[in-house]
């Protein structure tokens, strides 16, 4: 009987368990050889990810059933292909060698069996295709002990008729089937995911045009094949500084952040050389604040929102760690770039999804915990000579970064909250709500709490209605102006949208005799429903009857009878919301 320190099936069941945050992660890691591999011959490298679904025999929807991934990189020789499926070799471990994006000899064997139990390769130079493989039960099995020595193959006419472009020269043919692991089981539904991931980590890469990523699905019945989806990975630049990204127009091609700043460098010693990082940050446009949060450039910032933490130019992750928690975080961006030299020091993991070592540090706060003075713990450090003094000057610089910017976005406002045209359906939707309201006052008589306010001389109105839009976070001039027209109007109800912290759908109130109606942009129902009130009433006549039923609620509230009654219509309007909540999950996306 052997006793093996790490039995062979123990290990291949831990290292599936790898640690790639989603599908779409583990793909980045077939990117990294392809965008490495081209940057050694000196092409621009062509990458396809293509999809294929098959019908379920229970009659449901369609779902993966494998997943290739094909480049014209430099493609690998039989020694360098049966390196590259072994956990833990590579041609990029000499310390020489890391100069790029790969490293750790990992990628290609962790991300395969991370989503998969079979990975087949075929990789060709000079007309020559070899192929090898690893199968995830064979494995742990004991059948599967080495790396298969690969073998003179073609490459699938499967595969070869899905693409885009005709064969290279030399390439690699990745192969992912019986998927057992795969975040999501729709193809468009995992390259979209794909396409907005790829698109961020590769960013730099795809501006320079070294490399370019096709995405397509396609669905199998009898053998014949009929496209789903096909897209091309634009850049996504969570800096908002790039131009031709994947950002809704016109911020496709016009910048909707500005530069913050000039950027900071940072010279870091560590093992005895002397290394730069690199801190740049930006902050919106005033224009782009305006749109708000719940508009289209919004909503992708959102998506984004983190220090995006940059190594070799490939983007590792979006940080979080700096308390970023406020809605208006998505306005600005930070940047942290070092070189593979620091890897030790930042923490990459071998996936290359994070670096441990980079979070919120704060020297006076940890020495507290010392029990030392912040003067006392540093030369402590420096004594020492901990990695940590490195990250406490980077934290800092980042720190300084983020409270200015946060002050400054804080003053900004969204600028059209309280602003909106004529045309638009919420104020087709208010003038109809008034005249309504006025002719059932003149049968009823005035029984709203809003409707004893109108007593009050139009500038107190104003001034009430004024300090209201305030709370909300409307800009002072613009609330001034909305509430000076709408008393001298007479307009009897205020559309608004806000990000409220309430489990509520929307809140009603009353301020100078107008009664105004806010919707909750932090809520799940308000994309989904909510937002089409802010578009004009001709492209969505349902919106208009649902918003004009939306106002009748308001209108009840304000008719209630005594305060203990328009209190339960308020907690009854918060329980509605909670309960809407598990009716309008997110979409898987």
């Amino acid at each position: 009987m052997s006793f093996p320190v790490i039995p062979q099936n123990l290990s291949i069941s831990a290292m599936r368990s790898s640690g790639y945050r989603d599908t779409a992660h583990a793909l980045a890691e077939l990117i990294d050889n392809s965008v490495q591999s081209g940057l050694e011959n000196g092409i621009s490298s062509q990458v396809e990810i293509i999809c294929i679904e098959e019908a379920q025999e229970d009659g449901a929807r369609p779902r993966i059933a494998k997943i290739g991934v094909i480049d014209n990189a430099g493609g690998m020789s039989a020694e360098v292909l049966r390196k590259a499926l072994q956990f833990g070799n590579g041609t990029r471990l000499d310390k020489s060698k890391q100069t790029g994006i790969g490293k750790f000899g990992m990628g290609l064997p962790n991300s395969s069996i991370s989503q998969a139990t079979r990975v087949d390769v075929w990789s060709w130079q000079n007309g020559l295709v070899l192929w090898s493989y690893l199968d995830v039960v064979e494995i742990a099995d004991g059948h599967l002990k080495e790396v298969p020595e690969p073998t003179p193959s073609t490459v699938p006419s499967e595969w070869l008729n899905l693409l885009l472009n005709p064969m290279s020269a030399s390439g690699t043919l990745v192969v992912w089937s019986d998927l057992d692991r795969v975040s999501w089981k729709q193809s468009t539904t995992l390259l979209r995911h794909v396409e907005f991931m790829v698109g961020r980590v590769y960013r730099r890469f795809i501006k320079r045009n070294e490399v370019r990523v096709r995405l397509a699905a396609y669905s199998t019945a009898r053998g014949e094949y009929s496209s789903r989806w096909e897209s091309f990975v634009r850049p996504n630049d969570p800096l908002y500084l790039m131009t031709g990204t994947n950002c809704p127009t016109p911020y496709d091609q016009v910048p909707a952040f500005v530069p913050y700043e000039s950027a900071h460098r940072l010279s870091v010693g560590f093992r005895g050389g002397v290394h730069e990082v690199m801190i740049r940050a930006s902050m919106c446009t005033p224009e782009a604040r305006a749109a708000g949060g719940n508009s289209e450039i919004g909503k992708h910032a959102k998506r984004n929102q983190g220090i995006s933490v940059m190594r070799a130019d490939r983007e590792l992750e979006l940080n979080k760690s700096f308390e970023i928690v406020d809605v208006r975080e998505r306005w600005w961006g930070v940047e942290v770039e070092f070189p593979p030299a620091l890897d030790d020091l930042f923490g990459v993991t071998n996936n290359k999804q994070a670096a441990t070592g980079f979070h919120r540090l704060s020297l006076d706060d940890d020495a507290e915990v010392e029990r030392m003075s912040p003067a006392d713990y540093k030369r402590m450090l420096e004594a020492e000579r901990d990695p940590r003094l490195p990250m406490y000057y980077i934290s800092d610089e980042v720190e300084k970064f983020l409270d200015a910017m946060r002050a400054k976005i804080k003053k900004m406002k969204e600028g059209n909250s309280g602003t909106r045209k004529s045309d638009t359906l919420a104020s087709k939707v208010e003038a109809a709500a008034t005249q309504s309201v006025n002719k059932r006052r003149e049968r009823i008589g005035d029984t709203g709490k809003s409707d004893r306010q109108e007593e009050e001389p139009e500038d107190v109105r104003a001034r009430a209605m004024m300090v209201s839009m305030l709370e909300d976070g409307v800009d002072e001039s613009a609330a001034r102006t909305v509430a000076v027209d709408y008393v001298k109007s007479q307009k009897k109800f205020y559309v608004h949208h806000a990000d409220l912290s309430t489990p509520a759908m929307f809140d009603v109130a009353s301020a100078g005799g107008i009664i105004k109606l806010t919707f909750n942009t932090r809520h799940e129902v308000h994309g989904k429903v909510f937002a089409e009130f802010q578009k004009d009433t001709d492209t969505n006549p349902l919106a208009k009857q649902i918003l004009s039923m939306m106002i009748a609620w308001a209108r009840m509230e304000d008719e209630a009878g005594s305060d203990k009654l328009r209190a339960n219509l308020e907690e009854v309007r918060q329980n509605w919301g909670r309960m809407a909540k598990d009716f309008f999950e997110p979409d898987e996306e």
